[in-house]
């Protein structure tokens, strides 16, 4: 429906797209006449009506995806250090996103939650008592590097300072040398 009013804000027009009728009103606001909706006017009052209904669809699509996403993050498991890594079965054991666990002789770190990757291969950063962890290739966004994350790589350390999720090796772009 779409409403017209005059500068002095009186309702001079009012388009009812689902009955298909165009109502008038005089200058007091009183209605004076009614008629349908032209064959243009019908096809244009369609078209709004499906852009509605599209934009409505849409923010529903929003609300839907959000509670999932908060339903996803209150059933994650809570980080943990549980010693030596083990190949998880599925989300049923998954690691959680911050848990420690060791393996290959290092320390890592989860950075996603329900991780099933093993360490080194993906979502998992390693975590080292003295200096900066090695850079390891991201494979996605998952395990990309932050703005100021600092890594050693080729003999130097490194600061991301190229954008939030860096996967860029060290050198290419994004990173400059920690003096």
């Amino acid at each position: 429906m779409i409403l017209v009013y005059s500068s002095t804000g009186v309702l001079r027009e009012k388009w009812d797209h689902v009955a298909q009728v165009v109502t008038f009103y005089d200058t007091s606001g009183v209605q004076t006449s009614q008629q349908g909706y032209t064959a243009e006017e019908k096809i244009w009052g369609d078209e709004e009506l499906a852009d509605q209904a599209r934009w409505e669809e849409s923010v529903r699509m929003s609300e839907a995806e959000e509670a999932l996403i908060k339903a996803s993050i209150e059933l994650a498991p809570a980080p943990t250090t549980s010693g030596a890594w083990a190949q998880p079965t599925g989300a049923q054991d998954a690691y959680a996103k911050e848990s420690v666990v060791e393996h290959a002789g290092k320390t890592w770190v989860s950075l996603t939650p329900f991780n099933v990757w093993e360490p080194g291969v993906s979502s998992w950063r390693e975590q080292v008592a003295e200096g900066y962890p090695a850079w390891i290739q991201p494979t996605g966004a998952q395990d990309a590097y932050p703005m100021n994350a600092r890594v050693s790589h080729n003999g130097q350390d490194w600061e991301n300072t190229g954008s939030d999720a860096n996967v860029w090796e060290p050198g290419v772009f994004g990173w400059v040398v920690i003096p």
